[in-house]
């Protein structure tokens, strides 16, 4: 006696004329007719499209799990397991490799005799021609998306953003304004050597959009949390879209008939500043691990007068922060050794800084990317020899050939001479004024924003030992530059003269 399972479908719970009390009671009179018996409860998908595909119905994933005790497959009819070929290939597919036939309970398909499964050879072929006209259609839609510049689905590149098509058909992309803004910004902390792992934390800090968030955004799909991380904002940086160009699958990019990059897109990045980003993130990979950051916004900036080492934190058994060294110089320890305390050095530096560097004039490091035409003025000719030795070897032979000769020579030379005119300017960085003065600045920062700006200006607290018990924090600290040699003391001491009276 045949072990038969049943699978039954409804797409719409209204749809009184197929519904599963009918296929249930439809497919049992069959099985009893043909003297079998249903093994089990019924495999039911209510409420499922049949234009789902049927190895993402529950039901029917439950059912091909559990065909160990089954000999035949049911259906009330064979719409209920596909609507197309492809989809019912893949099931009767699934079902002989477990040695189990499907039968319809109302229609003249039964695969447990030869002329069943005879049909269902057939069915297989049509199914695979069904599936190369799809993959046909999708590549030629892909082919003709290509050719128009349209956006065909998938992953939006950082920087970029899907916009209407200006024929109305389907979309393209375009700059994305917002994005844009960030990488310039990205470029700019890496330029002053800020690390890539900073500059992800930077963005983290203040919640922006990762690639993928705004991406989803775009296309209108919800976008899930995410992070920014070193790995995925070097991988964008070094993206060709950051100079405007339109990646190919083989790992170039496009390129016209000259054989010059198409710009695709305005560039996020002038040459010489992506050659200057790379150059520095190519240095940062080298550099050896910092140090951890240190606990206080002076370490690193009060040193020594003595042997000239930054002094040492230190907290007392009763608890007293200071400031200590007892470091060896080029005659050994150095006696007496410098002891100030943290709190009377902090107050200090705190009233001194605005009095002594107030009125000096807050200034931000630019970086000018210059201006170079070298390395396309070299694509530019390279492509003309080429094109001039292709004429030589005679593969311009008809007038038409001629004539197409002629028209690339004259653009590749009217962009030879536009890229002869572009004056030379090596990239640089530039102190601009920001309008500001230090002391402005100094009211305004926080502690650890304060030591920043110390280091940046490289301004050192240099701190003498006490010569009695009675010499204050005033008497043995002086600002003064991290070099301590004469000459740059005089200076300093000439620049705290005249800032001061």
């Amino acid at each position: 006696m045949d072990r038969y399972a049943l699978y039954e479908r409804l797409s719409r719970l209204t749809d009184a004329s197929t519904s599963i009390q009918r296929q249930d009671e439809a497919c049992r009179a069959e099985v009893i007719r043909r003297g079998g018996r249903v093994v089990g409860e019924p495999y039911v998908d209510e409420g499922v499209s049949g234009a789902k595909p049927p190895m993402e119905r529950p039901a029917m994933k439950q059912l091909l799990s559990e065909l160990s005790g089954v000999d035949i497959v049911m259906v009330w009819k064979i719409d209920r397991i596909a609507r197309s070929f492809v989809g019912f290939a893949d099931i009767v597919r699934e079902l002989d490799k477990q040695g189990v036939a499907l039968v319809s309970a109302t229609e003249p398909i039964d695969m447990t005799g030869a002329t069943g499964r005879a049909m269902a050879q057939m069915i297989a072929i049509f199914a695979e021609l069904e599936r190369e006209m799809i993959k046909a259609r999708v590549k030629d839609s892909m082919r003709k998306a290509k050719e128009d510049k349209r956006f065909h689905g998938g992953r939006v590149p950082y920087g970029l953003t899907p916009a209407p098509h200006p024929d109305g058909k389907g979309r393209i992309l375009v700059r994305d304004p917002h994005a844009v803004g960030v990488l310039r910004e990205v470029m700019l902390w890496v330029l002053e050597g800020v690390s890539l792992a900073d500059c992800a934390r930077r963005l983290n800090e203040r919640n922006e959009p990762t690639s993928r968030q705004r991406g989803a955004t775009a296309k209108g799909e919800r976008a899930q949390s995410a992070a920014w991380r070193t790995r995925a904002l070097k991988f964008i940086l070094s993206s060709p879209t950051m100079l405007g160009h339109r990646p190919d699958p083989a790992g170039g990019v496009e390129m016209d008939e000259d054989g010059m990059p198409v710009l695709a897109w305005p560039p996020v990045f002038s040459r010489d500043e992506f050659d200057a980003l790379h150059s520095e993130l190519d240095t940062q990979t080298v550099k050896p691990r910092k140090a951890p950051a240190a606990s206080h916004w002076l370490s690193g900036v009060a040193r020594c007068t003595e042997c000239h080492r930054n002094l040492k934190q230190r907290t007392s058994p009763d608890g007293v922060k200071s400031f200590t060294c007892n470091g060896v110089s080029e005659t050994g320890l150095h006696k007496p050794g410098v002891y100030v305390n943290m709190a009377k050095l902090v107050a200090w530096v705190n009233e001194e800084f605005p009095r002594v560097y107030g009125r000096m004039d807050e200034v931000k490091r630019v970086w000018h990317p210059g201006s170079d035409a070298t390395r396309d003025l070299a694509q530019v000719n390279r492509s003309i020899r080429s094109l001039r030795d292709d004429r030589d070897a005679g593969l311009y032979e008809s007038e038409e050939d001629e004539a197409d000769y002629r028209s690339r020579l004259t653009k590749l030379i009217a962009r030879r001479n536009a890229l002869q005119e572009i004056p030379h300017e090596e990239p640089h960085w530039e102190m601009q004024k920001t309008g500001r003065q230090l002391g402005d600045v100094w009211e305004e920062a926080s502690h650890v924003e304060r030591g920043r700006l110390l280091m940046e200006y490289e301004i050192h607290v240099w701190v003498a030992p006490a010569s009695t018990r009675s010499t204050t924090v005033g008497e043995r600290a002086h600002f003064g530059p991290a070099n301590p040699d004469p000459e740059a003391v005089e200076l300093e001491g000439i620049l705290r003269s005249e800032l001061t009276h």
